[in-house]
């Protein structure tokens, strides 16, 4: 399966390259059958643009890809956000959608540190921006999904506020 990830990736990779709109924030290319040691983490956002609203984007062909060697996916994470350069915040919104146990990572991709990926490249965004604040919601379906956002945000340092066994908070962090 390692040659029709690397092809997969060298698509996905030339595809991202060619779209001006978007921007590889950070990237692996180590084959690995076992783990994921491929991924690309990429951006629609754009210094100077008039856009507020952007998002984060995650792709990896680990388990990803389909027996004719194409992506089933485009990204399997995705992390989405808004910019209120003014201000020097950015706010993100994490809630749980049908067909994805939260918009950090898609269902079928859970437990693959793709979430982490996007959190540590948004992280990276909002400090290259001197970004002061970044704060948000949290709204999932139960408590073990809440439990598996607020761990990951907390890696990166936020604060996490919910009232006990709620399914729903908010967080922040301030530089």
């Amino acid at each position: 399966m390692a040659n029709e990830n690397d092809q997969a990736f060298a698509r996905k990779l030339a595809q991202i390259e060619a779209d001006s709109s978007l921007t590889i924030l950070s990237s692996m290319n180590r084959a690995n059958d076992e783990k994921v040691n491929q991924y690309i983490v990429y951006t629609d956002y754009q210094e100077g643009s008039q856009q507020t609203a952007n998002s984060i984007f995650v792709y990896t062909p680990y388990a990803n890809v389909d027996k004719f060697g194409h992506s089933k996916v485009e990204f399997q994470a995705q992390l989405l956000f808004e910019t209120n350069k003014w201000k020097k915040q950015m706010h993100i919104t994490v809630l749980e959608t049908l067909g994805a146990e939260t918009r950090l990572a898609v269902y079928d991709f859970q437990n693959l540190g793709l979430a982490q990926l996007a959190v540590k490249a948004f992280c990276n965004l909002a400090n290259r921006l001197e970004i002061d604040q970044i704060d948000g919601n949290i709204s999932t379906f139960n408590q073990e999904s809440f439990n598996k956002v607020a761990h990951i945000l907390k890696k990166y340092h936020f604060e996490i506020h919910a009232e006990p066994n709620q399914a729903a908070g908010t967080f922040i962090k301030r530089r």
